[in-house]
């Protein structure tokens, strides 16, 4: 990547979004999965780097379909002009359901009820609602039983305002390769409602996920769900694929200090200094995506070497840079991404936290910069969920 036209020294955090390791992975997972489709998923902000900036790079690329688990993500890419086909996939409550009907949106139906109550909405609209049919194939989560698909196709016949665009499901255990028979086993499922709510095989069948993708090509069916392998990420390390992470997580450094041993850092009284310690503070904490459990147990890389983080507060984080020389304020600090010959993965991130990187990515303030690389070139920059200098 270039410098940025203007470097964004008011920045003391940031993430890069390279938009061209995007594009890498999606045509390298196309080309993987084909003839399936890529129902790209965006949801959760488009999981830490900038919903939008995901939608649009997918939408400019031909996605079959955008994918968000939250009514009010499809109506702001709406409202942003993202005009190709979103699919919304929590259930929507009947105030929700009309107005995803108004904004061309396409939604679960899960029960009589809901296909029933789209369908009265749709005739009170004069339009058709399109309904991905989802089914429970062992996940315990939103949809109809297989053994109601006979019932359930006997109510869609009676429906006239309901387009039936797709029948989905989803892995109960899509990372432990123990599970595999499960899989298998609800896919068999699927399959068999497939061919009871959709005989004639008109719709998209859908039922894979990012974590499946690399091992279990025989249950992608006609698309495939996935985000975070997109992202270049998954639950599991390292990827069989050559994938490239989409995003690196930075700061800098305000001060340099010298402690001495026996002195305190953060809250609680929790770590104590056992010797001369030069501390380096970091403006960025649990607010903006980082954990606790980071503290004691975390790093960052500081001119090349790994840094272990001491203390964590709601906006800043303390660092132990004693074995680092020359470490001074405006250093940068990686938390996530390369730096000399050292890398943190978004997946190391995440376990430092003693969590998963999606949840820490999905937990990255607005208020942290997205600054945006396309064509390895600075594009602009998203704050606040805002765009600014935006040339896309």
């Amino acid at each position: 990547m270039q410098t940025p036209s203007f470097p964004p020294g008011h920045h003391s955090a940031w993430l890069d979004v390279d938009l061209d390791a995007l594009e890498f992975n999606y045509h390298y997972i196309e080309e993987q999965i084909a003839p399936a489709r890529i129902i790209a998923v965006v949801k959760a902000y488009g999981l830490g780097i900038g919903v939008l900036a995901a939608a649009r790079k997918f939408d400019s690329l031909g996605v079959y379909m955008l994918a968000v688990s939250n009514f009010h993500e499809a109506t702001y890419l709406r409202k942003h002009g993202i005009q190709c086909p979103i699919l919304v996939m929590s259930g929507l409550l009947p105030e929700q359901m009309e107005v995803a009907i108004r904004l061309d949106l396409s939604f679960f139906g899960f029960d009589e009820q809901s296909l029933r109550t789209a369908d009265s909405l749709g005739q009170d609209l004069g339009r058709s609602a399109r309904i991905h049919l989802k089914v429970d194939t062992g996940l315990g989560r939103l949809g109809i039983f297989p053994e109601d698909a006979v019932a359930i196709r006997e109510v869609l016949t009676q429906l006239d305002r309901i387009e039936l665009e797709g029948v989905a499901s989803h892995v109960a255990s899509p990372i432990q390769p123990e599970h595999d028979d499960f899989t298998r086993l609800q896919y068999q499922k699927f399959l068999e409602a497939c061919e009871i709510l959709d005989p004639d095989h008109r719709t998209v069948h859908h039922f894979a996920s990012s974590n499946t993708l690399p091992r279990l090509h025989e249950i992608n069916a006609d698309a495939v769900r996935c985000q975070a392998i997109l992202w270049g990420w998954a639950h599991y390390w390292p990827l069989p694929w050559p994938l490239r992470p989409a995003a690196s997580f930075k700061a800098r450094v305000v001060q340099v200090k010298e402690l001495p041993s026996g002195h305190n850092v953060g809250y609680r009284l929790v770590y104590t200094t056992d010797r001369p310690t030069r501390l380096a503070v970091v403006p960025i904490g649990v607010v903006d995506g980082m954990k606790g459990e980071h503290a004691g147990g975390g790093y960052v890389l500081i001119r090349g070497g790994r840094c272990p983080v001491i203390g964590m507060c709601s906006c800043v984080m303390m660092v132990d840079v004693t074995g680092v020389e020359d470490a001074e304020a405006g250093d940068e600090v990686v938390l996530i991404g390369t730096q000399g010959s050292e890398t943190i993965t978004a997946v190391d991130f995440g376990l430092m936290g003693e969590s998963s990187f999606m949840s820490v990515m999905a937990m990255i303030s607005p208020r942290v910069p997205r600054r945006y690389w396309d064509r390895g070139e600075y594009i602009g920059s998203e704050i606040f969920c805002e765009t600014e200098d935006w040339d896309f």
